[in-house]
């Protein structure tokens, strides 16, 4: 008898056991194949002639589950499309998941604004920044409690500033120890804000991340992105497809084209994550080009799939190079 109490028992320890961990959040987030979209059936152009192309730049996304229970990894572990990497990789842990989308929302904006700059000025336009906004204090950094976000930076030292560069040359004049005069806007009110500079990894630092504001731009550009896709790694085919656009050139020459890279406003095509990912939607749909910014090319070598070319951009001229040439497109290099 008492036996099968103990049997029984055990039965019910087990059944709590496998039912908890159903409901178990692991502290990993789950990548997978996301859904890609053609840019150029997304763009709207207003102030300027457009021209149609016969072909399609494809942006690539990659899909995120935040919320990985334990039977659904032992599911992804078994799946080659999905990798299980852990959430601090990904996401702070003090933010909560309406944080983190709110931030590839505004991340995807700023790539946008980034990406419309830097292909009017490919295109002939003078686009210069008005303003210098700041956009992050780093916890615990000298400008910590002196710096918000949303502060305009008017002067650094006195001397008018009107772009990121010109606040960073007023900061790197600087040794570690002394103190930079931020004159700011906030709020309507303006006032001077003395900044300790710091020494970090040998360049000095006061722990603000900024960004170029631009006046109205002479041509108006919408892009309306389908699925929720968020983060700025769309930023180089928002540019190229933006020119394309502009162009009678038809960048595409029938072909379907897909990529990745986030666009800094110098032309610069920064490495991005979940390539691996994007590289098997693109297979998936039959694109036989990828471009891929070139230092994410370390990390995908040896997982190409088979028929997939890669070419490595560093820049969008790169790319550009890429697309104009259908000759010099053979030896194009890849990774």
């Amino acid at each position: 008898m008492r036996q099968r109490v103990i049997a029984v028992v055990g039965v019910v320890a087990l059944i709590g056991l496998v039912f908890a961990l159903n409901f178990y959040r692991l502290p990993v987030v789950a990548l997978s194949p996301g859904p890609m979209e053609d840019v150029l059936a997304r763009l709207k152009v207003e102030g300027s002639r457009v021209y149609d192309s016969e072909g399609k730049l494809y942006l690539t996304s990659v899909g995120i589950d935040d919320n990985v229970r334990f039977y659904e990894a032992l599911l992804d572990m078994a799946n080659r499309d999905v990798q299980l990497v852990p959430r601090a990789q990904l996401y702070p842990e003090q933010q909560d998941s309406a944080e983190i989308d709110k931030e590839n929302v505004a991340l995807m904006d700023r790539s946008k604004e980034t990406a419309t700059v830097v292909a009017l000025r490919q295109v002939g336009y003078k686009i210069e920044p008005s303003a210098v906004e700041v956009t992050q204090v780093v916890s615990g950094a000298p400008a910590d409690g002196r710096l918000k976000a949303t502060d305009r930076i008017l002067e650094a030292d006195g001397h008018p500033v009107h772009s990121t560069e010109e606040v960073r040359k007023g900061i790197t004049s600087h040794k570690s120890g002394e103190t930079v005069t931020f004159k700011i806007e906030r709020l309507g009110r303006t006032s001077k804000v003395p900044v300790p500079v710091e020494q970090v990894e040998d360049q000095p630092r006061v722990g603000i991340l900024l960004r170029d504001v631009f006046p109205d731009l002479p041509v108006k550009v919408t892009i309306q992105t389908q699925n929720n896709i968020g983060g700025p790694s769309a930023g180089l085919m928002f540019t190229l497809s933006i020119i394309d656009k502009l162009t009678s050139e038809d960048l595409t020459g029938g072909r379907r084209i897909a990529g990745t890279g986030e666009i800094a406003l110098d032309g610069s095509v920064l490495p991005v994550g979940g390539v691996g990912e994007k590289l098997i939607a693109v297979h998936r749909l039959g694109v036989t080009t990828f471009l891929i910014p070139a230092e994410n090319c370390a990390g995908v070598r040896g997982h190409v799939p088979d028929g997939l070319r890669l070419v490595k951009v560093s820049k969008v001229d790169d790319a550009l190079r890429f697309l104009r040439d259908p000759k010099g497109a053979a030896t194009a290099p890849g990774c």
